[in-house]
């Protein structure tokens, strides 16, 4: 069967390639899922890099998310080793997906919306609050973005380019800052000069310091993701002066600290998002495992109108 495979860490399209191995045997508590649909998430291209909390063993499959066919019957999956045609996956970790919900948006449900859902419930906000978030052009800043407005909470949006945020407002985006020229004075302005209850950070980095600076006082800086690559900078006498709070999030570990009925709850609620059409998951690209060289260049394109997604 084909996988797509890297033997090294790197540039995923320089590093990633089609490959022909083994179908994988069969195991107790294991099916094997024919692929329908896998995307490709920033941090799987972070994952190829070997700049990802978590480092696979070489050589490895990439890729988290996939749907897929086992019976006749379509399921979710997250894990890993997804960019295959077969996947080897724990029974008990499959997601049926209702007939309503189209591939694109299925593959998709597990890791961005779900994270956005959970992310939301831990800025543990109230109605009227004002709160930020960096990266919001992406899938879980955008049902962030709709996840906050729906419960009276103002959320300023920071894009890097005016075509980003004239694509958030498409969605419903009431507050977008473009980060150019005086972009700090315009969204501290936004809230009367108080500056963000919360705000989260999806970029990280040195620029990082800069949101730290538009915290109000007893205000939270939530690390969320790391696509700058680089270490974050802050300054300790704006913690001290506005004890202020900086920490990190990883759904990884949400799902491990948390309950079985707390993930399935979570996973109820978006799955209600996607059967009431209110998941904003467009896709930019559908590219087959053998053309993986374009998708992953696609993928890492700034400023694509969707996901890229990967299909046998």
């Amino acid at each position: 069967m084909i996988a797509l495979q890297y033997a090294r860490f790197g540039v995923p399209e320089d590093v990633v390639e089609a490959v022909e191995i083994p179908p994988a045997q069969p195991r107790d508590g294991f099916v094997t899922l024919r692929l329908v649909r896998s995307p490709i998430h920033n941090h799987d291209l972070a994952t190829i890099r070997g700049i990802y909390g978590v480092k696979p063993s070489l050589p490895a499959i990439g890729g988290t998310e996939m749907l897929g066919l086992h019976d006749g019957k379509r399921v979710a999956y997250i894990g890993r080793a997804a960019w295959a045609e077969e996947v080897p996956a724990p029974v008990d970790g499959l997601v049926p997906i209702p007939d309503a919900i189209d591939d694109d948006t299925a593959c998709q449900l597990l890791a961005m919306p779900l994270s956005a859902v959970v992310l939301f419930d831990e800025l543990k906000t109230q109605p009227g609050m004002w709160i930020a978030q960096n990266a919001a052009g992406g899938a879980v800043g955008r049902i962030l973005m709709q996840l906050a407005q729906k419960a009276g909470v103002n959320v300023v949006n920071f894009v890097r380019r005016e075509s980003a945020a004239a694509e958030l407002r498409g969605y419903g985006a009431r507050h977008v800052v473009v980060t150019e020229g005086a972009w700090q004075e315009e969204a501290r302005a936004l809230t009367g000069g108080a500056g963000f209850a919360r705000i989260v950070d999806s970029i990280a980095g040195p620029g990082t310091l800069e949101y730290q600076r538009l915290l109000a006082q007893y205000g939270e800086l939530l690390i969320f993701g790391g696509l700058s690559g680089a270490a974050v900078k802050l300054d300790p006498s704006l913690m001290i002066a506005a004890e202020t709070t900086v920490r990190g999030f990883w759904m990884n570990t949400w799902m491990v600290r948390t309950s079985e009925a707390e993930r399935g709850g979570a996973m109820g609620r978006v799955f209600g998002l996607a059967l009431a059409g209110e998941l904003p998951l467009p896709v930019a690209a559908v590219y087959p495992l053998r053309e993986a060289r374009a998708a992953l260049i696609a993928a890492a394109a700034p400023g694509r109108p969707g996901k890229v997604l990967l299909r046998p």
